[in-house]
């Protein structure tokens, strides 16, 4: 029997699902359009946080606020027979996680391709008093059309409303392996925690894996304390050593030492995916010598690493037999 939610949703195929949630596609019959619908058991939200059905509705409000190109925009926020439901714009593509699935490491211009949407969605978030808190490749959606969209800002939090979250409820939300060390505490979440979890992204997306390997927030807290995450060019040499140097102050256990904010890492990646694109067109642009039939009595100059030979003319040859 197909369902109808709030009198104006109409359900179809389910098209993803996680550990308390499930995606379908939808018929919004008000406006006539498709949009994804997903759903949560109000029952176990209300198991895992008293507060939780109050806080949901609460933050799909917030996120429906909250409009930028390359974020998943939330159209309406509800409950219907026991769900809780949001309802979102429908993307015709994949996520991130399956695109790494099927390519595993991605080439690192796609990665830069990527990663650029990704921190203009969450600058305009954070610029917007809004940390989105569970940024992993399950929430980057690929659009068929090229489009790159950050999705699932459903646990995002107002900078305002902090003393209401994490710390205060005893409540960790995010996926364990992509959370930063203070989420992974309870702490306090700033933009730097979103810095984090992009930092990882990238690392994901370079090297096929997360730094720090883990299902369970223990573990994870624990690897998190006892030691730096590894550098990426141990699994990806290729990797320029500016994206590189991005890749690892994202990462840096202190959020005092990463980029404050989504704005700051987005100017670095540029800086250094500018700065690898000049080497890369200056080593191509450079003259090959000609080192064919090169007496071994020439003399030359020195470009970089390339030394251009000349071979000796007459006067020359004349003089070195006078000097001999």
């Amino acid at each position: 029997m197909t369902r109808r939610l709030a009198d104006r949703y109409v359900l179809g195929d389910e098209i993803g699902s996680g550990g308390t949630s499930r995606v379908h596609t939808a018929h919004d019959e008000l406006l006539n359009r498709q949009v994804a619908v997903k759903l949560l058991d109000a029952r176990v939200v209300a198991t895992a946080d008293p507060a939780g059905r109050d806080r949901f509705l609460r933050e799909g409000r917030t996120s429906a606020a909250f409009t930028h190109p390359n974020a998943v925009t939330v159209f309406d926020a509800g409950e219907d027979a026991g769900d809780l439901f949001i309802v979102m714009e429908l993307i015709d593509g994949e996520s991130l996680a399956q695109h790494l699935a099927r390519s595993g490491p991605l080439p690192v211009d796609e990665v830069v391709r990527i990663a650029r949407p990704l921190l203009g969605a969450l600058s305009s978030a954070h610029a917007a008093g809004i940390v989105h808190r569970d940024v992993k490749p399950a929430n980057v959606l690929l659009g068929h059309d090229g489009r790159v969209k950050l999705a699932d800002f459903g646990i995002a939090r107002r900078f305002d409303d902090l003393d209401e979250s994490v710390t205060a409820t005893g409540i960790v939300m995010g996926t364990p392996r992509y959370l930063a060390p203070e989420q992974a505490t309870g702490a306090e979440v700033t933009p730097g925690t979103d810095v984090y979890a992009m930092g990882i992204l990238l690392y994901e997306m370079l090297t096929g894996r997360t730094p720090f390997a883990t299902d369970s927030l223990v573990a994870t807290a624990l690897e998190q304390q006892s030691r730096p995450a590894p550098d990426v060019l141990d699994l990806r040499p290729d990797t320029p050593a500016t994206i590189a140097d991005v890749v690892a102050r994202s990462l840096e256990r202190d959020p005092a030492e990463r980029y404050a904010d989504a704005v700051e890492m987005a100017e670095a990646l540029e800086e250094s995916d500018g700065v690898t694109r000049s080497m890369v067109a200056t080593e191509a642009a450079r003259p090959i010598p000609d080192m064919t039939a090169v007496p071994a009595a020439a003399s030359g100059v020195r470009f970089g690493d390339t030394q251009v030979l000349r071979a000796p003319d007459d006067d020359e040859m004349a003089s070195r037999r006078s000097a001999g």
